[in-house]
């Protein structure tokens, strides 16, 4: 015969460890995936979610870029190696605002290796003296999946947007 007692501080303390690993359990369960950054967002041009994940090669950035409406020149004007820095200064701050309107967050990549690609866009819509602009797309990618990107332009009045935004026609 086997016989097992216990007493009030046994009861309490395996309450309190099958409570912490309850907790533990639910927050893994809860924890978002970064491995889908951005796949809610809905493409201007085909009415689908478009998938901020698995950007390998050339055409799929293109492809990525197009889903936007936007279309860029040919193959990137700049390819960079950078890093984002572990402390963000005032720059750093704001463009991760910009980020996080289009549902991005540079923070998590804080002290990460990544990869700029800088292309020229082609239909970026031409100011009111018919002139076109000097727009450029950056993507920045990490492990194939775009966690930043921007439209910017260096001229006189430039501007960083948001790519998410972007409409030929209404720009």
């Amino acid at each position: 015969m086997f016989v097992f007692s216990l007493n009030g501080k046994k009861i309490k303390l395996a309450g309190l460890a099958l409570a912490a690993c309850f907790i533990v359990a639910l927050s893994i369960f809860l924890l978002p995936d970064y491995d889908n950054v951005g796949t809610a967002y809905v493409s201007a041009v085909t009415n689908e979610k478009i998938s901020f994940g698995g950007i390998k090669t050339e055409q799929d950035r293109l492809d990525f870029i197009s889903a936007f409406g936007i279309s860029v020149s040919g193959k990137p004007i700049e390819v960079a190696n950078t890093k984002i820095p572990k402390e963000f200064d005032a720059v750093y701050t704001e463009y991760n605002t910009i980020q996080m309107a289009q549902g991005l967050d540079l923070a998590k990549y804080k002290g990460k290796k990544v990869k700029r690609y800088t292309y020229e866009v082609s239909n970026y819509p031409k100011d009111e003296n018919g002139v076109p602009a000097n727009v450029f797309l950056n993507l920045v990618i990490y492990k194939n999946k775009v966690i930043a990107g921007d439209l910017s332009s260096p001229d006189g009045q430039g501007f960083v947007r948001t790519f998410c935004d972007f409409s030929a026609e209404s720009m």
